[in-house]
């Protein structure tokens, strides 16, 4: 059902729109560059046609319904008062088999166990995306599917990275290791040391959620790197570290530096 222009959209109102919402400028803006077929209706506010002309014109252009809504409307679309303006509906999330994003050339892959913040995996997903890496695998159970969250915090790079939902993460990192991918676990003490350690070709990076890494997931791994830290802190947040060892990770590829088994 199409909402009118000016009418207040609650989400107990039965003439909310149906399907998945995204909001925030930077998450619609990549779903209609990445995938326009995916948007079904765009809601913007009011009087910002001028901020928001791009993406107006990008909707319009691809053939999706525009709609002008009062600045309340939109918070109970979005579920959200941090919605920049606009709101999407959109089909729902696509998850990706896992043998089809690691295929060579891929060489990267990143695996989150059981990150159950939005803001966690929304950052890791807009990393993933700035390092390159084939896909992000998540767990079904205990950890935070895609949601308008997740993809606000991703700022759109979930628009670009492929994300795999597998219902196992030990046998998922099993069936990595059988396409060829040493599995590596960021660990807060006691792994190899990032910035000395002979790095493989193929890697599926392991990040543990924010209550760590599953020990069952643990042994999978075929070895474990920890951030050095010169302060009193022993540990960073899960998606800062996983920041900064995808980027040492990806560095030692681009410069050449030599690779091998630890």
């Amino acid at each position: 059902m199409v909402v009118k222009p000016g009418i207040i959209v609650n989400r107990e109102d039965a003439t909310s729109p149906p399907g998945r919402r995204l909001f925030g400028a930077h998450p619609v803006a990549e779903w209609l560059r990445a995938c326009p077929r995916a948007v079904t209706a765009l809601y913007y506010q009011t009087g910002a046609e001028r901020r928001l002309a791009a993406v107006l014109r990008a909707a319009r252009d691809a053939g999706i319904p525009v709609h002008p809504q009062e600045e309340r409307a939109l918070s109970a679309l979005a579920g959200s008062r941090r919605h920049q303006g606009l709101v999407a509906t959109a089909q729902p999330f696509t998850y990706v088999p896992l043998d089809q994003v690691t295929a060579p050339p891929a060489r990267l892959v990143i695996v989150a166990d059981q990150m159950q913040d939005p803001q966690n995996l929304g950052a890791l997903l807009r990393t993933a995306s700035a390092v390159g890496a084939s896909a992000v695998v998540i767990p079904k159970d205990g950890a935070t599917a895609i949601t308008a969250a997740v993809e606000a915090a991703a700022a759109g790079a979930a628009a670009w990275v492929p994300v795999a939902r597998v219902t196992n993460v030990a046998r998922a990192l099993r069936e990595l290791k059988k396409s060829g991918y040493w599995s590596v676990g960021l660990v807060p003490k006691g792994g190899a040391n990032l910035y000395t350690t002979t790095l493989p070709e193929r890697l599926a990076v392991v990040v543990g959620g924010e209550a760590g890494m599953r020990q069952l997931v643990a042994t999978e791994c075929d070895f474990s790197l920890t951030i050095p830290m010169q302060g009193h802190l022993e540990s960073l947040n899960a998606s800062v570290a996983a920041a900064v060892v995808l980027y040492e990770i990806v560095r030692r590829w681009s410069f050449g530096a030599p690779a091998g088994v630890p």
